[in-house]
């Protein structure tokens, strides 16, 4: 499929305020680069005054009401102002609180693990939540989430030779106090404060800043946001800290084999170019290979120098008159100092991979085992010519699925099982310099063995296309696509729209600040013509991705200087060479059809006066529960259609439950070829295993999708009848590859462990792997038909869809299928385990030996899920996510990911602390005593906490619920949770105000004091899973087995019998259970 896709950057922070109570504890306690200037060269002045110039408003979409305006302050920098009329709304007190002690949550970062908890791992983000704007009093005001990006014009291209890293390095110092607010974290203290989050990242020419809050704190926070551009401090001892934040930072990404192949290919640019660099920065080049007085000159010589208000563009967006906005950006952005120098310029670097080095065949052992070629050709820079995109649209040509496409023709020997082509979103690979296009071929181990023939059929594949050239009819109809995906998208978050705008005004002219990155204007056959003459055997790079046996690696194979990837590089064969440059063209290959997938029905279903609030059942029998509800808020062409599928074989056994991922993945790839059409019309489908289930998801323009899931349901129904023993074997090796690649990372083995630990009929990635072993061809043609046999589905429909459509597509999906009724006996049960009083630790080696990241999670068991019980949990985790990152991360530096969460196992609630760390730089041991030495300082400061600050807590957790949603999908998923928790409290929002507003703060301290080893310890039930890195690298995995141990001196010194968990199963069969839920 085509590549859609920054370089790493500052996590957003996990941080909330106990202010007022930390200071009463404490006083107890005392008795060369891009020629534009950040895109002014493109700025064509409409209207000056004294203080700003007006230039071209940009072009946007005929469905979007924010007012844009662009301005020019005198010092150079360009603002984008955003006032925005829509009514996405917080809903807020008429009465003022007091900033310095507002208190708020931001959750948006937390790894989310809501009813079940067999999803992946997931630090990412936690929907907004519906308004109940309509039940709310009239003494209620509407205040929007309101955001501010600002993008300078310098990246890691631009770091010192002897300082590699510092862009990276500079991008995390100017967070940590400033003259104005000389506080280590002012910023990220405040923000949370004010019910927001941030975050940064820096890319190789660009570093970007951004952040989002409550619009009633909006002017306050951008004086604070400007102070990073005016005068950070930057003190010694904040650099000597951060620098094991940007070590702790480069450890995570080590394991990736995705930054390990950037850092290889940047490794094989000319040696003095800065592409060929180090751009992250850990404590090598930060610390051990540089004077610290060095370090400190130099960090504020490169902000001196690039952090110029002339390389600077802003933006900004609330819910706020266009002058009130304009008079911000005036007062607080106007006095960023502009040095009037010039970018460093990159020119001479523009042949920077026509290197011997370059065009070569390199075999790259990967951390995870798949294989995989990847063939890379430089192009020069292609910024300029974004309105014709001539990369993506060779991007969707090569990247294309269906009938006559490349993977077609290679799935028919069962060589490959995807393709990803085209240029990733990202300056690595788009920049002033050069144009980098990738063509990904995942294959299979007999694809692998016929590797010759494999790239002989994708140069075949480019010469058809320099040869019949792109047609005019495949750009319109790209150009189609794009447009009505344009004029019909969804509505972005604040912070999502400023951190993306301030980034295209470094690139694109104000005019298209936000078209240049999504339309196709130009139709330029010419120059899609030149870069398919460049896209030859003898211009390629080509990396072959495969896992190997230590004792296979000989000495011919090198290392990578930074991540130690190892690989061996060689010539390509001649008698390759030849036959790459003198493929025939295939018959079998063919340019794609015309795409009748593609959206020509645009109405809206007219609103009607008693819609729902909330999905109602419209269907209910034996076979089927129907959930509708029609979308009058959103008004876009669009619709949602969930089903789950439970059979009798869900959750039978750990041999179903792999046969069931087999059957996906088969399903899957079978479906390609067919769907793909609908995939390029911007129409989404997902087949996914969800506890033993099969859910089926359709989603995108409505007019289309009942026939989309009518081809999927066929494609269920024949599937035993379209695969072969040769396709199964392929698919069951690609399993086996993804369960023993899963069991390689640290955060899921202690996810894993976990709900091992806690809840029945749960199994590991080595589990599944042993498992799958077991399972044949004739298994899982008999499991096709078996699963279908007798099965209960639960549905939910919301949309621009009618209830008779919404009716009539599940009635024909059921017919369709003809499967009989599941017996209520038969639906599968859970039983979470009821921990002892105390505490276990359950110890246990990271599965790769040479990943030095440890991950410790201190789960800490409550009991039965309440609605007063979670806002119990949440109100207790606001308080305490502040502190904990700033003690465990700021100032103890023991890992770069720290942060609590609330857990509901099945209907069993609880909470946890989780620290990502390396074994190089703490024992998991200690980090379990200093995650245990906060929870002594949070039992402390609750003591002074009162009833004030409680109250401002409990408020700012409202307005944190009660903020919309953005667009469709965030509230359909959010009902579609309920239907899968099989709870059904659509409504569950309201309830949960409802008990924040009753909980007391002597109920919360009561609470606290219950449930952790300081207090009375009541109810403290807690295990520590900890998985711990390797301290010393070794690439040698002896056997794929969780190894559970313990330290005897450890245990005796904690004086706790059987302290660890040696045995999970003996464990769990020891202790009572909850009955929690079925499905």
């Amino acid at each position: 499929m085509p590549l859609r896709s920054k370089i790493h950057g500052k996590f957003s922070l996990f941080k909330n305020c106990l202010k007022t109570a930390m200071k009463k504890a404490s006083e107890s306690a005392s008795c060369k680069h891009i020629a534009t200037d950040s895109g002014a060269s493109f700025a064509k002045p409409l209207q000056k005054n004294g203080a700003f110039t007006t230039l071209p408003t940009p072009t946007k979409s005929a469905s979007d009401p924010k007012e844009y305006k662009v301005i020019q302050l005198q010092n150079g920098l360009i603002a984008c102002l955003i006032a925005d009329k829509r009514s996405n709304f917080v809903e807020m007190e008429t009465t003022e609180d007091s900033d310095e002690e507002m208190l708020d949550a931001d959750q948006s970062d937390l790894e989310s693990e809501e009813g079940s908890e067999a999803d992946s791992e997931d630090d990412g983000s936690e929907s907004n939540e519906e308004s109940d704007s309509a039940c709310e009093k009239n003494n209620k005001r509407k205040v929007k989430l309101a955001a501010a990006g600002l993008s300078v014009g310098v990246g890691s291209f631009s770091d010192p030779k002897d300082v590699p890293g510092m862009a990276h390095f500079l991008e995390h110092m100017v967070f940590m106090g400033s003259e104005k607010y000389p506080q280590e974290n002012f910023f990220d203290k405040f923000i949370q404060q004010s019910g927001g989050s941030n975050n940064a990242t820096t890319d190789a020419e660009h570093t970007v800043f951004y952040f989002e809050c409550l619009e009633k704190h909006f002017e306050e926070a951008l004086d604070r946001f400007s102070q990073f551009f005016k005068a950070p401090l930057m003190k010694r001892d904040a650099m000597a800290r951060e620098t094991e934040a940007i070590d702790s930072e480069f450890q995570l990404a080590v394991p990736s084999d995705s930054w390990r192949m950037q850092q290889l290919l940047f490794s094989l640019a000319q040696k003095d170019s800065p592409v060929n660099s180090f751009s992250w920065g850990n404590f090598i080049t930060l610390k051990q290979n540089v004077d610290q007085n060095y370090l400190y000159e130099q960090a504020h010589a490169f902000r001196h120098r690039h952090y110029s208000a002339h390389r600077m563009t802003l933006t900004v967006q609330a819910c706020l008159p266009m002058e009130q906005l304009q008079q911000y950006v005036l007062d607080h952005f106007s006095e960023i100092p502009n040095n009037d120098l010039p970018p460093i310029q990159f020119t001479e670097f523009r042949s920077v991979f026509n290197t011997p080095e370059f065009n070569k065949l390199y075999y790259v052992i990967p951390m995870k085992d798949f294989c995989q070629v990847e063939i890379t050709w430089a192009f020069p820079s292609l910024l300029k010519k974004y309105r014709s995109g001539p990369q993506n649209i060779i991007s969707n040509l090569i990247g294309d699925e269906g009938k006559g496409s490349l993977l077609s023709h290679l799935k028919k020997f069962h060589w490959a099982v995807s393709t990803c082509a085209g240029t990733e979103d990202t300056e690595s690979e788009h920049n002033s310099i050069y144009t980098l296009f990738k063509l990904e071929v995942s294959l299979t181990e007999e694809g692998y063995s016929h590797i010759n023939e494999v790239i002989a059929i994708i140069f075949s594949y480019l010469r058809l296309l320099r040869e019949h050239g792109i047609e005019r009819r495949i750009f319109e109809e790209m150009q189609k696509i794009a447009s009505i995906s344009f004029k019909y998208a969804d509505e972005e978050s604040a912070i999502d729209c400023v951190s993306e705008m301030c980034s295209n005004m470094q690139v694109f002219p104000p005019e298209d600040y936000i078209t240049g990155s999504v339309l196709l204007v130009e139709y330029d056959p010419e120059l899609i013509q030149m870069l398919l003459e460049e896209m030859v055997p003898e211009k390629a790079n080509i990396m072959l991705l495969k896992k190997q046996s230590q004792n296979t690696i000989d000495n011919d194979y090198q290392t990578e200087k930074w991540f130690g990837t190892k690989y061996c590089v060689q010539d390509i064969p001649e008698e390759w060479m030849h036959q790459w440059k003198n493929c025939p063209l295939l018959p079998e290959l063919s340019l794609p059809a015309p795409n009748t997938f593609i959206t020509s029905d645009f109405a809206l279903l007219p609103d009607i006066s008693n819609n729902s609030e909330y999905p109602r059942k419209v269907m209910d029998s034996p076979l089927v529960e129907l959930w509708y509800r029609r979308d009058m808020h959103f008004k876009l062409p669009v619709a949602h259609y969930y089903f789950q599928l439970i059979s009798s074989l869900s959750l039978y056994d750990c041999k179903s439950i792999c046969m069931l991922d087999a059957f996906i993945a088969l399903l899957t790839i079978e479906l390609s070829e067919e769907l793909y059409p609908a995939v390029a019309a911007n129409l989404s489908y997902a087949l996914e295993s969800y506890e033993g289930d099969l859910l089926i998801k359709v989603w995108g323009f409505n007019q289309k999708l009942p026939h989309l899931l009518g081809i999927i349901v066929k494609y269920i129904n024949d599937l035993s009848d379209r695969i072969n023993q040769s396709l199964f074997d392929a698919i069951k090796d690609k399993r086996l590859k993804c369960y023993y690649n899963m069991s390689l990372k640290p955060s899921v083995l202690a996810k894993e462990l976990r709900l091992n630990l806690l809840v029945d009929k749960q199994w590991d990635s080595i589990e599944r792997y042993n498992a799958m072993l077991g399972v044949s061809y004739d298994d899982i043609i008999t499991f096709a038909k078996n699963y279908f046999k007798s099965v209960y589905v639960k549905v939910l429909v919301q949309g621009n869809v009618s209830e008779t459509s919404a009716i009539s597509t599940v009635k024909e999906f059921i017919n369709e299928l003809g499967y009989s009724e599941l017996p209520k006996e038969l639906l599968p049960k859970y039983h979470v385990v009821r921990l002892e009083k105390g505490e276990k630790c359950c110890r246990a080696k990271n599965i790769c030996k040479s990943d030095t990241n440890s991950v410790v999670t201190n789960y800490y068991q409550s009991d039965h899920f309440t609605i007063q019980n979670s806002a119990m949990l949440d109100i207790i985790m606001m308080l305490i996510e502040e502190p904990l990152f700033d003690t465990l991360r700021t100032k103890e530096q023991l890992g770069y990911q720290v942060y609590c969460s609330c857990r509901d196992t099945f209907g069993v609630l609880g909470f946890s602390i989780t620290v990502f760390s390396q074994v190089t730089k703490a024992t998991t041991k200690f980090i379990d005593a200093r995650i245990e030495a906060f929870m002594n300082h949070i039992h402390k400061l609750m003591m002074f906490f009162n009833d004030e600050s409680f109250q401002l807590v409990k408020d700012n957790l409202i307005k944190k619920k009660q903020c919309n949603d953005n667009y469709l999908k965030e509230e359909v998923d959010r009902n579609w949770d309920e239907i899968l928790n099989n709870e059904y409290v659509f409504d569950r929002i309201k309830q949960e105000i409802k008990a924040i507003e009753q909980v007391t703060c002597y109920e919360m301290r009561s609470w606290w004091d219950a449930h952790h080893s300081y207090g009375n310890r009541e109810k403290f039930r807690k295990i520590s899973i900890q998985v711990e890195g390797h301290a010393h690298s070794s690439c040698q995995i002896n056997e794929l087995k969780i190894d559970l141990y313990c330290n005897e001196d450890e245990a005796l010194s904690k004086d706790i019998e059987n302290y660890f968990i040696t045995n999970i199963k003996e464990y769990k069969d020891s202790l009572e259970v909850y009955h929690v839920k079925s499905k």
